[in-house]
């Protein structure tokens, strides 16, 4: 009985998806670069950003770190006033709103 369970659960390890493999890094290859020209096409764009303490500011998007932790705009315009260039946590983030969506250069 125990030799059956301890296969059962070596057969289960070895059907876990091999993340090596050279599909999976072409499919990880592609969602990545999908991502970057996303994101390198809404650079320069206006937003407006719904932040946790459900403040809205507005602000030209202009990028982000490379684990989208922090995103980096500028002449961002808040309630108290406007800052010519911020760093913004994606944790204090609720929602990012691109208006002009539509008129993206690709």
């Amino acid at each position: 009985m125990v030799n059956q369970q301890s296969d059962s659960s070596e057969e289960e390890l070895n059907l876990s998806p091999d993340f090596s493999s050279e599909e999976n890094q072409e499919a990880r290859a592609f969602l990545r670069e999908r991502f970057l020209r996303a994101v390198t096409g809404v650079v320069g764009k206006a937003c407006e950003i719904r932040m946790f303490d459900n403040t809205c500011v507005t602000a030209e998007f202009r990028g982000c770190d490379v684990d989208v932790a922090h995103f980096y705009v500028q002449q961002l315009k808040t309630p108290i006033g406007v800052l010519p260039e911020a760093i913004l946590r994606t944790s204090d983030i609720i929602k990012v709103h691109l208006p002009d969506i539509d008129v993206i250069n690709t």
